[in-house]
C-alpha cells in the first residue's frame, strides 16, 4: 500500500515511480564522467579568484592565523542559521560556542552578494530575523542587500 494510500488520501495524480525515474534521468545528464576533475585548480593565475574580495572591510582586515580552542558548541556558518543558532544557545544560558564561518564576517549569503541593487525578494519584515530582539524595524518593504548585511553583522 502507498503511504498515500495509507493515510486515506485517495490515490495521487502523479505516479511516484515514474516521477522518480524522471528525475534520475535528469540528475544524469548532470553527471560528468570527469567528475571533479572538471574543476580549475585555483592556484597560480586563478588564485585571486580563491581569496575572499571583501576580507579587507571585514573587522580584522586580514587573514588571521586558525585558532585552537576547546568549546562545548560549534556552529558552522555565520548566516541567518547561525546567528539563530547562536541566540538560542545564549538564551538557554550557553555560552561557550564557537562561529566558523569561511567568509570574513556575518551575514550568510548577504556577506557575499554585495552586486549592485541586490535585494531581498520577500518582505524584509519576514524575513530578517530576530527585528524584535535587536530592536531594527527595516527601511523598506523588500530591503536592500547593505541593510540586511549590516543587521546580519
Amino acid at each position: 500500500m502507498s503511504d498515500i494510500a495509507a493515510t486515506g488520501l485517495g490515490s495521487p495524480d502523479f505516479d511516484p515511480v515514474q516521477l522518480r525515474q524522471k528525475y534520475r534521468e535528469e540528475r544524469d545528464k548532470r553527471l560528468r564522467p570527469d567528475g571533479n576533475a572538471q574543476y580549475l585548480d585555483v592556484s597560480g593565475e586563478y588564485e585571486e579568484f580563491a581569496t575572499d574580495p571583501y576580507l579587507s572591510s571585514s573587522p580584522g582586515g586580514q587573514p588571521r592565523d586558525p585558532r585552537v580552542t576547546d568549546v562545548d558548541t560549534l556552529v558552522l556558518g555565520g548566516g541567518w542559521a547561525g546567528l539563530q543558532m547562536a541566540v538560542r544557545l545564549h538564551e538557554a544560558g550557553i555560552d561557550d560556542f564557537l562561529i566558523v564561518d569561511q567568509a570574513g564576517d556575518f551575514g550568510g549569503v548577504w556577506y557575499w552578494n554585495r552586486y549592485p541593487g541586490v535585494r531581498c525578494d520577500i518582505e524584509s519584515y519576514i524575513y530578517m530575523p530576530l527585528l524584535e530582539e535587536v530592536g531594527t524595524v527595516p527601511t523598506e518593504k523588500y530591503a536592500g542587500g547593505p541593510e540586511i548585511f549590516e543587521h546580519a553583522r
